[in-house]
């Protein structure tokens, strides 16, 4: 005797409800945009194809030398400052680094410059796997994002302190953001001078021109010791900004 569904014993498993990805929700705008961006082969893929290729434009062109990078820890988490006087400055930072840390290393990049369109945004994240840090409207939000990033990872983070580039190369005051993001922690901070960025492409010029690029990376800071007040948040950021000055060659 055939039975009715609703004869059929009960199973006790619950019926599967087909949900979409929430990749399939969004344009790829929305992807690129966002963060913490969705894992994306096509991203992926591309971000791998720039590396290489930026890797030997920067070793050809602008013949890029670094300069103690043993100091730089195995893996993160850990943060990468620097002088800020070029659009090549994180692409240098980026290229500095060991290949096998090329996926865990992220670029705090000024969300209104470099994520306002989709192709300045694709650029940024190609070249430096950049995330967009709101550096007007919103920067304790954007500190943390930068503080889970840390904390939760094994990720490595690249900041400019001075938030922008300098007019004329010479390194500006370095901003407290970094200060409060590190301060009580020991979470390493890795300073680095980069050296002819500036004169190859300053602020203001169209073209890059080819000149040497020099990375000097120094040894690695940690301020578990320092309070996490506005003044400690101050005594790092002065702090870091000698540690970077000190790597200027003489």
């Amino acid at each position: 005797m055939n039975r009715t569904p609703e004869e059929e014993p009960h199973s006790g498993m619950k019926p599967w409800v087909y949900k979409p990805s929430p990749l399939l929700e969004k344009t790829l705008v929305e992807r690129l945009t966002t963060f913490p961006r969705e894992p994306s082969w096509t991203v992926s893929g591309l971000r791998l194809a720039g590396t290489f290729l930026l890797r030997a434009l920067f070793g050809v062109y602008f013949r890029l030398r670094v300069v103690g990078r043993g100091h730089l820890p195995r893996h993160g988490p850990f943060v990468l400052v620097a002088n800020h006087g070029s659009h090549l400055d994180a692409v240098a930072l980026s290229c500095a680094l060991p290949l096998r840390q090329w996926t865990h290393a992220y670029a705090a990049a000024a969300q209104d410059y470099f994520f306002r369109d989709f192709f300045r945004a694709l650029i940024a994240i190609v070249t430096t796997n950049a995330m967009p840090f709101d550096r007007r409207e919103h920067p304790a939000r954007s500190l943390e994002q930068c503080a889970d990033l840390l904390q939760v990872s094994r990720e490595a983070l690249v900041m400019f302190p001075e938030g922008t580039r300098s007019p004329d190369g010479s390194v500006q005051a370095f901003r407290p953001g970094v200060g409060r993001l590190v301060a009580g922690t020991e979470i390493p901070v890795v300073p680095a001078y980069i050296e002819g960025a500036a004169s190859a492409w300053p602020k203001g010029s169209a073209i890059p021109k080819p000149r040497r690029v020099t990375v000097w990376i120094g040894a690695p800071r940690r301020y578990g010791n320092v309070a996490a007040t506005r003044e400690g948040a101050m005594e790092i950021a002065e702090d870091l900004r000698r540690a970077v000055m000190a790597l200027v060659p003489r």
